[in-house]
């Protein structure tokens, strides 16, 4: 898209004003006062007070100039042009070089407001493809996230829970860490389900995932391992500060009263706890020993925490 530009004029001598009014009828007085917006082509007679510092201010803008002078001026433009593109042209030139050294100024001119609406908009491309990248980036973290956890109580799921027991069981098989792993189910959940409803269980699983979350470090890992059956793996840990965290849970799910439109009740958990031991050969090993201590709590009446 060809741009044309305000053309704008500031003269000392009558000759050659009258020549660009003539040539330009459409060009406006300028001064160094002049802010207009935007650029602009200025053609602009050099005063003989003018120094090479003024002149190098004035180009130092955005607008583009050309300059009439006189040949003494020659050593200003030349040193000045290292730095600035500029068109002059001399006093006694005539009219058609004038016009030759505007056309070419106007031609640039419609190529840097070019270049420039170019720039910007790659600029904005380049902003919304970073902002539309940094989008994917965290949907993806957030799907990837999503894929781990248990999307009703927001826990880890069952295979993650797995995983992350493997590597911390792969972890002390190589360097000696403690560390220790509960499973966790609730007692006679399945009354309540056939009692009070599907979706008054779930809000029992939903409350007993929060209960758990807020009693177990943010080094802890919390998974629902299925149905009303939670496991959580404690690194960095042996059986008795397991068992602390437990006892916080169960302290947390007695204070909870459900209520129903049958009437409220409360519920309980048992648990069973193994801690590593170097003898074990696979993390499989340490599930089947927290299952059987869990076993022997719901035989032995509810409501406990078996080691095993």
């Amino acid at each position: 898209m060809q741009v044309s530009p305000k053309v704008y004029r500031c003269t000392k001598s009558e000759e050659i004003t009258e020549t660009l009014k003539q040539l330009f009828p459409e060009s406006i007085q300028w001064d160094c006062s002049h802010q207009d917006e935007g650029p602009k082509v200025i053609i602009y007679e050099v005063r003989k007070g003018d120094t090479a510092e003024k002149l190098a201010s004035m180009l130092a803008n955005e607008n583009f100039f050309l300059f009439i002078a006189n040949r003494e001026f020659d050593h200003q433009f030349l040193s000045l042009s290292k730095d600035y593109f500029f068109e002059f042209t001399h006093t006694d030139d005539p009219v058609e070089d004038l016009i030759i050294h505007y056309n070419i100024l106007v031609k640039y001119f419609a190529m840097t407001m070019e270049l420039q609406a170019k720039t910007e908009e790659l600029e904005n491309t380049v902003f919304e493809l970073a902002f539309a990248s940094t989008n994917v980036l965290e949907q993806n973290e957030f799907l990837e996230q999503m894929a781990k956890k248990d999307g009703l109580t927001l826990l880890y799921n069952h295979s993650y829970f797995k995983d992350r027991l493997k590597t911390e069981f792969d972890k002390s098989k190589r360097y000696g860490n403690r560390f220790t792993i509960a499973l966790l189910d609730l007692d006679f959940f399945k009354k309540v389900n056939d009692t009070y409803g599907h979706p008054k269980g779930d809000e029992v699983l939903r409350a007993f995932a929060v209960i758990i979350g807020e009693n177990i470090r943010e080094t802890d890992m919390a998974a629902r391992y299925g149905g009303e059956e939670f496991a959580i793996v404690f690194p960095e840990t042996d059986t008795a500060h397991a068992l602390i965290a437990l006892e916080r849970i169960r302290d947390g799910l007695k204070s909870m009263v459900f209520e129903s439109e049958t009437g409220c009740f409360k519920i309980t958990f048992s648990a069973g706890v193994t801690e590593f031991d170097p003898k074990f050969f696979h993390s499989e090993e340490m599930i089947q020993n927290a299952d059987k201590a869990l076993y022997i709590s719901k035989r032995d009446g509810r409501d406990r925490v078996t080691v095993l």
